[in-house]
């Protein structure tokens, strides 16, 4: 679809949704009178659709505007705004839900890669965890080990020392 860029000027007669353009811009649009065309503030990215009424008395390359319209599109009298056909009702819906799926998609496979870098560190933080279990566990298994031959060699001495030194255990 053509756009094109259109000067704002307030219009005399308030009429809130409604444009007057000059019926020379309506072939470049590829419209009709009474057709739809969304106004746009590129720069603050909003826009609002209008319905287009043919004026002869409007300067061409101008675009009358209510002043609620004008507000909404966030721009000053003066400024150039892109003009262009609003797509069908279709289309729109179409457009906007092609736009989820890709939304959509992006973020589950954002998610799925989050998902799997998370569990490769839980698995190495569970790996590292396990190690230093296993280390910790034979020192102490050793420390008991030794505490035990140490206690069981110190039962032996306290035994011969009580039933004395001729008999053995």
């Amino acid at each position: 679809m053509p756009d094109v860029r259109l000067t704002i000027k307030k219009r005399a007669f308030p009429s809130h949704g409604r444009v007057r353009l000059n019926a020379d811009n309506l072939p470049d649009l590829g419209i009709a009178e009474g057709d739809r065309v969304d106004l746009i503030n590129e720069i603050a990215k909003k826009s609002v659709s209008v319905t287009v009424i043919a004026d002869t008395m409007v300067p061409s390359g101008q675009i009358r505007v209510s002043a609620e319209d004008i507000k909404a599109l966030g721009v000053n009298e003066g400024v150039d705004v892109l003009v262009r056909k609003t797509p069908p009702l279709k289309e729109k819906v179409s457009k906007a839900a092609a736009e989820a799926g890709t939304s959509i998609s992006e973020g589950a496979q954002k998610l799925d890669k989050a998902a799997r870098k998370t569990a490769h560190e839980v698995k190495e933080e569970a790996a590292t965890a396990a190690a230093s279990l296993k280390k910790e566990t034979k020192k102490a298994s050793d420390r008991i080990g030794k505490a035990a031959a140490k206690t069981a060699k110190d039962v032996k001495k306290t035994v011969k020392n009580v039933t004395g030194k001729g008999d053995d255990l």
